[in-house]
């Protein structure tokens, strides 16, 4: 007889699971319509009927997550809490918070690997928490999520409303002045407008994914090559690269340290939405390797854009943030765009940023009705 742990045993057994494996997918029932064997199999190993349509490929998880990230309108929207900390808070800021949020992600990928289940964070709370906190873990974990998402929903909206408001000012130069209650309009018609499109629109969501992420990579590229471009035409200075990764200011009155973590929110609001892609997972195909792939490519690459992105803005901001964070224009993104393009090329950028912020809360209320 073979010793216990040779490699005739250990052979035998990995073709007896195999085995087992080959007969359980054949016995369970599945819809060709709706999943293959492999994917609805997977499903039932954790407890759950497959009941969706797998029609999420790999890139098209990838591209929730990023869609909703809208790397730069999200930057844009955020630039208040980064610029007081001058170009090292915009720069050194988004990349530290970037390197801690992938090892987040790291953490969630493996799980959503091995139970790529829609439930996600409260399922696997459920999973692994010891018998008697299952319960009162899994509600805390799921509705703060659920809370997460419905305050993401409201600030893209709001920020959405606060760029329409600013492209208006700009075409106006200056002049033109909403109300706050003109702005809450504004903001509540479009939060009803998502609210009724992400409700309508569940069958064409996934192609539409694919074109907001090559949408956003368009911008990016653009903002990237026409704000120098642009100031050099114009005979504008461009900050060196000294003063762009190593100059530190403070327009708050919090210590200068504080400031700089202060920075951290821009970052920690933008790639928050990774775990979009877990959500997605039931509809999913290979779930398996389509989770986590979506998870961690859009978190590097919204850190790794988002540090191109910021280093390029803070080199063609000037070096008076005081006067940027005073814009009559109500947005930072936009007196930066307008002292490097001028008003035309400000009302073209911010135009282009307004739509991808609509998509944005478009993607996110579409990931709260799956939850729903």
């Amino acid at each position: 007889m073979a010793p216990r742990g040779s490699p005739e045993n250990l052979e035998g057994v990995v073709t007896e699971v195999e085995d087992q494996h080959h007969v359980d997918e054949k016995s369970i029932e599945y819809d060709p319509a709706l999943a293959n064997a492999a994917d609805t199999q997977q499903l039932a190993s954790i407890g759950y009927k497959q009941e969706l349509q797998r029609h999420y490929s790999s890139v098209q998880v990838f591209a929730i997550a990023f869609s909703i990230m809208g790397l730069l309108p999200s930057i844009s929207a955020t630039l208040w809490f980064s610029v007081p900390a001058g170009p090292v808070g915009m720069v050194w800021g988004w990349f530290s918070a970037s390197a801690l949020i992938f090892v987040v992600g790291l953490a969630i990928a493996d799980l959503g690997s091995s139970l790529p289940t829609s439930g996600g964070l409260y399922w696997w709370t459920h999973y692994f928490a010891a018998e008697r906190y299952k319960n009162p873990l899994s509600f805390l974990v799921g509705y703060s999520n659920t809370i997460g998402l419905i305050g993401g929903i409201c600030s893209i909206d709001y920020g959405f409303a606060s760029f329409i408001v600013s492209l208006g000012t700009i075409s106006s130069d200056g002049e033109w002045i909403l109300s706050r209650g003109q702005l809450y309009a504004i903001f509540v018609a479009t939060v009803l407008c998502h609210g009724i499109l992400a409700s309508s629109a569940g069958r064409v969501m996934h192609h539409l994914q694919t074109w907001f992420v090559v949408a956003n990579f368009v911008l990016i590229i653009a903002t990237i090559i026409a704000l120098p471009v642009s100031m050099r035409l114009r005979n504008i200075p461009i900050n060196s690269g000294s003063y762009v990764f190593s100059y530190s200011i403070n327009e708050t009155t919090w210590p200068s340290g504080w400031a700089f973590m202060l920075s951290w929110l821009s970052p920690i609001w933008t790639i928050g939405a990774f775990d979009s892609c877990v959500h997605m997972s039931e509809e999913a195909k290979n779930p398996t390797k389509a989770v986590p792939i979506g998870i961690l490519a859009s978190i590097g690459g919204c850190w790794v854009f988002g540090f191109l992105v910021t280093a390029v803005l803070a080199a063609c901001a000037g070096n008076n943030f005081e006067e940027i964070l005073a814009t009559p224009f109500g947005q930072p993104i936009a007196q930066i765009y307008y002292n490097a393009l001028g008003k035309s090329g400000a009302l073209g950028f911010m135009s282009a940023i307004s739509i991808l912020q609509f998509f944005m809360g478009l993607s996110i209320d579409q990931i709260l009705i799956h939850l729903s």
